[in-house]
């Protein structure tokens, strides 16, 4: 076989190739005729390297509410740490026996979020956060408890979130809130004392994450009312993915 019929033969053969792709990546073809002749349409898949692409989509849209319920690990807001102190000597005036000795601490939180996002990358809406002390006091020799010491603080503040990262279902933001707190404090002993004071409650997030659009999770790291770490779920409303 000569060379010149081994090119040709190649040639048809890539030719034949391209068509049958051209074919293949084909989708509908039509012919239609009017009085200015004859017309063929062929509508073929998208080509995401094209302008005409959808960008990726965003979490939200602006104009979107969002509601938030979270748990919190390590209070730290200055007013209650350290909530406890250690001082055996005198509880609310009360002077304590000798032989008593300091359980563990035990602590509880919970925030519920609300928030408007008037654009895609900034929200303003409110917090509020509950957080719960628990210290026993016993007896060392016979190991009963002989006092229980409770304090809790509830703090309402606004809160500001900047999402500066907006990538399909992923979110990184940042937030700062401050406001006001009230602590209440409980002495069980023969009755129950309640004493009650209010402090400036505030709340700095640097890094938080929320995955998913209308239903999603969050992690939050930071300093204040809410906790060093705040974690949970999220519900936006009227948020219609771009």
């Amino acid at each position: 076989m000569s060379r010149q019929k081994v090119i040709v033969r190649m040639v048809a053969c890539i030719a034949l190739c391209m068509a049958c792709i051209g074919v293949a990546h084909a989708q509908y073809t039509y012919k239609f005729s009017d009085e200015l002749g004859t017309y063929k349409v062929v509508f073929t898949p998208a080509d995401k390297a094209t302008q005409f692409t959808n960008p990726v989509a965003k979490p939200l849209n602006p104009k979107t509410h969002e509601l938030r319920l979270g748990i919190t690990w390590g209070g730290t807001n200055d007013w209650y740490s350290p909530a406890f102190t250690n001082d055996l000597g005198t509880v609310n005036g009360d002077l304590l026996p000798q032989n008593s000795a300091w359980g563990p601490q035990h602590w509880y939180s919970a925030t519920i979020d609300y928030g408007y996002w008037i654009t895609e990358w900034c929200s303003i809406g409110g917090t509020a956060t509950w957080t719960a002390g628990v210290r026993n006091i016993y007896n060392s020799n016979t190991q009963k408890r002989a006092l229980t010491l409770r304090k809790d603080y509830i703090a309402v503040m606004p809160i500001a979130r900047f999402a500066w990262y907006r990538n399909g279902r992923v979110q990184l933001y940042s937030s700062f809130g401050i406001g006001l707190g009230i602590e209440r404090y409980l002495r069980y002993w023969d009755g129950i004392e309640s004493l009650y004071s209010t402090y400036c409650a505030f709340d700095i997030k640097p890094l938080g994450i929320a995955v998913g659009r209308k239903w999603f999770g969050f992690a939050e790291v930071g300093y204040g009312s809410r906790g060093i770490v705040n974690v949970g779920v999220g519900h936006r409303f009227n948020s219609k993915t771009k």
